[in-house]
């Protein structure tokens, strides 16, 4: 599901020190700020877990999840759609492998990526090489407590992060506050296709809707209850569509490599 706001934009960009401000920059070139996240406890544990190992071909690890081509067509859709010099926050941006490909195609745009788990941006910070802290800079924070102030960014962009938030609200009231008046908030989760239930059933496969994934984290996906949520903190209509039919990583089905 794409969540996508837009009117006239704000101007008056806010200074790099300001923005980063409330923040300590760590030996390994990661910005960070203290903060507790009790709810996703166990989700912490399993990811800094993966975080921690080494990979040889990370996008092929991140193939195993998303579907790299799709996401690269919708990161290039957005990238076309915001103004010039616009600063983007990416909530839960783990490896950063959406960003890789910014230097070619908007050399003017900054990106905030914002992750718990400070060994993912390790990750980043080794895939996004020279573009850290010049272009694009790590953040080792929480998507319920963002230390920027109001009316930072041009952009708020998430990927199936907030559909593992448990405190779902308490990240968007955050979302709303960041983003500039006339922001796009673009957050993509998770569907909840009949289908899949049903090819789900059939081959055995554990599905759920809303509720905790045992040993791994809190899952709600998209849904009519979670829409209403936005439009009434954000007090707009948004738009929603489908940006993948076919993947399905409970299926481990349909992938993407990179092209």
């Amino acid at each position: 599901m794409l969540i996508h706001m837009q009117t006239e934009y704000a101007t008056q960009p806010i200074s790099i020190s300001q923005l980063l401000s409330q923040m300590q920059l760590g030996d390994d070139g990661i910005y960070g700020y203290a903060f507790t996240n009790v709810e996703q406890a166990v989700e912490l544990e399993m990811r800094e877990r993966i975080a921690g190992r080494s990979y040889d071909q990370p996008l092929a690890k991140i193939a195993e999840h998303h579907s790299i081509p799709v996401m690269d067509f919708e990161v290039a859709r957005l990238l076309r759609q915001i103004p010039e010099s616009a600063r983007i926050i990416d909530v839960g941006g783990c490896w950063g492998w959406h960003w890789r490909k910014l230097k070619q195609i908007r050399p003017d745009v900054q990106v905030f990526i914002i992750d718990f788990v400070r060994a993912n941006l390790l990750h980043a910070k080794a895939l996004l090489g020279e573009a850290i802290n010049r272009s694009i800079f790590l953040i080792h924070g929480d998507a319920t407590n963002l230390k920027f102030p109001d009316g930072s960014f041009d952009c708020y962009w998430s990927v199936q992060t907030l559909q593992h938030v448990v405190k779902m609200e308490m990240a968007l009231i955050e979302a709303h506050r960041v983003l500039k008046m006339g922001g796009v908030f673009a957050n993509y989760s998770l569907n909840d296709p009949a289908a899949i239930r049903w090819l789900c059933r059939i081959l055995g496969r554990h599905y759920v809707k809303q509720g905790w994934v045992e040993g791994c984290f809190w899952l709600s996906r998209a849904s009519g209850e979670q829409k209403q949520m936005i439009e009434s903190i954000f007090a707009t209509k948004v738009r929603e569509r489908l940006s993948e039919i076919l993947y399905k990583p409970e299926l481990s089905a349909f992938g993407g490599q990179d092209s």
